[in-house]
């Protein structure tokens, strides 16, 4: 979407427009540190240029303190199993994603899954930098995505049931070398 503005410079949005796009942009590349590209940065130069404000755009996306505390929570229970991959238990409202991205901060984690329980369904929220197709791991859960972000929902298990799940799909596809 972004890039589609960029390459129509003579159309530009008002400062909500540009604020809106430049948050979309820094979603969507984790704050510049994946998919981004040169034509990423040019847009993003581009809608500073025009009224994107990056201080409003980091106070828009900020969590509140409720949702802050679940987050810490969910990386202070965290398992790491198989000494590469993260596993943890999100218990705020809605669906998080932020919790396994700020895992793979973590030396030595090759992928994080955050499980959140929501609405009857166990949701989870895979994430990987490089090393670790998470999307082929979600896809035997039933789910999909993309190499570095992947999801799926499960429904009909405890969150026990769920982690127990991750764990032996990962073992699986270790012992088949697909990992």
């Amino acid at each position: 979407t972004v890039h589609t503005v960029f390459a129509m410079p003579n159309q530009e949005g008002g400062f909500t427009a540009n604020v809106t796009l430049y948050a979309g942009i820094n979603i969507d590349t984790d704050g510049f540190n994946s998919k981004s590209g040169p034509r990423t940065f040019e847009a993003a130069a581009f809608l500073r240029r025009h009224g994107a404000d990056v201080t409003r755009v980091r106070k828009m996306l900020r969590s509140n303190m409720n949702e802050y505390k679940e987050i810490a929570r969910a990386v202070s229970r965290v398992e790491v199993y198989k000494d590469a991959f993260a596993i943890s238990i999100f218990n705020g409202d809605g669906i998080d994603t932020p919790t396994a991205n700020d895992l793979l901060d973590i030396s030595g984690i090759k992928a994080s899954f955050v499980i959140t329980p929501y609405e009857d369904k166990i949701y989870v929220s895979a994430r990987s930098i490089d090393e670790v197709n998470v999307q082929l791991v979600m896809e035997k859960l039933g789910g999909g995505g993309h190499m570095s972000i992947a999801g799926a929902q499960l429904t009909d298990c405890t969150i026990d049931q769920a982690i127990n799940k991750i764990k032996l799909t990962l073992d699986n596809m270790i012992k088949d070398g697909e990992i």
